[in-house]
């Protein structure tokens, strides 16, 4: 299968690509900034850019046959800088004939509580970007977590359709593995679906 991956040199955009190409899949990655690294050096096409512009998108998105984005907002205050970009991404899809969506967020997007703390707006731009989704016609799946950690993968997780898990955390490295195996999974379209690390972590 070929991929567009927005986000490509975050901290699951790496594990992300690295997995894709391991599995035999072409990659179209979308960064901001080219890397200082050779992370992208097995994918077909680099774009760099604003995931906003809708010329940059519909350059990544094409020939492919589905995307996957591991963007997410920036800081406790994004703006609606993410929404945005996810809005821009459903929309070049839909005018490009590429239906299959894959995208990450918090696990807040799984009930309707007011939001509160820091990161309210993080959590609010995960729930707008969603509304977005299902506004749409597209074939998308939003895999979600409470929590990310840069411990090293267990090569495993625990999967929860429509509703929270168990666990607390997950390795982005396993988030990067969900989030591939959410292209193949039919059960998994039109549904968010909560991941967390084997047991209770």
């Amino acid at each position: 299968m070929k991929l567009a991956v927005f986000g490509a040199t975050g901290g699951t955009g790496r594990p992300l690509v690295a997995q894709a190409l391991e599995r035999g899949h072409a990659v179209n990655a979308f960064v901001r900034a080219l890397p200082s690294d050779d992370a992208l050096a097995g994918a077909d096409r680099v774009v760099t850019g604003d995931a906003r512009n809708a010329a940059a998108v519909e350059s990544v998105l094409r020939d492919v046959e589905a995307a996957v984005s591991a963007l997410g907002p920036r800081g406790p205050d994004p703006g609606t800088s993410y929404a945005d970009a996810i809005g821009t991404i459903t929309r070049a899809m839909v005018s490009g004939g590429v239906r299959r969506l894959v995208i990450t967020a918090n696990s807040r997007v799984l009930d309707d509580r007011p939001l509160d703390g820091e990161f309210a707006a993080v959590s609010q731009e995960h729930r707008d970007a969603l509304a977005t989704l299902r506004a749409s016609d597209l074939d998308w799946t939003v895999v979600a977590t409470p929590m990310l950690s840069d411990r090293d993968p267990s090569g495993s997780y625990e999967c929860t359709v429509g509703a929270r898990g168990r666990g607390e955390t997950i390795a982005r490295g396993d988030f990067a593995t969900a989030l591939l195996d959410a292209l193949d999974r039919e059960a998994w379209v039109r549904q968010i679906v909560d991941v967390t690390g084997p047991g209770r972590t």
